[in-house]
């Protein structure tokens, strides 16, 4: 208790206590603010914005795909976990609109209706979801060997509509 005292003393008289620290929506390092112009930056945030989200969705389809290929389970509790994954990233999804789009403007330096704000909030919220899902899930599974392309030879079966001719 003793030891954080200086550190709050050297806060700053503006900066209260559990108050975000000014460099917490700094920006992204990709899309730095100081050198380009304003709608270049705005074209930064919204394209990594959209690469968060496809990221994000990438992270959910790998979770299916795990969840898929567990063989120890029964299609019913594979079909049941899948449901309530899906369940869950809706409710993300509503918690994370709500935040950045709600709160999130508050938390800048220019008040409700900053698209700053919201994006880097946005970007935030779904890098931090894919990176829980890939801890959770793992890495993507390989992708699975190409299956041949139409029918093939084998011992004992016809891969003709027609029986073979009899000599």
């Amino acid at each position: 208790m003793l030891a954080a005292a200086p550190a709050r003393a050297a806060q700053g008289p503006e900066q209260k206590p559990g108050a975000l620290t000014p460099d917490y929506w700094a920006g992204l390092t990709i899309c730095p603010r100081d050198q380009v112009a304003p709608r270049d930056y705005n074209r930064c945030l919204y394209d990594a914005q959209r690469t968060s989200e496809s990221a994000l969705e990438a992270e959910v389809g790998n979770a299916v795909a795990v969840i898929e290929s567990r063989a120890d389970l029964v299609a019913v509790q594979r079909s049941r976990w899948k449901n309530l994954l899906d369940e869950a990233q809706s409710r993300f999804l509503i918690f994370r609109n709500f935040d950045c789009q709600s709160v999130a403007p508050f938390e800048g330096k220019r008040g409700i209706g900053n698209f700053e704000q919201r994006t880097l909030c946005l970007i935030e919220a779904n890098t931090r979801r894919a990176r829980e899902l890939r801890g959770r899930y793992g890495d993507p599974l390989p992708a699975a060997p190409e299956g041949p392309k139409g029918p093939q030879a084998r011992p004992g079966a016809w891969v003709f509509p027609t029986s073979p001719p009899v000599d």
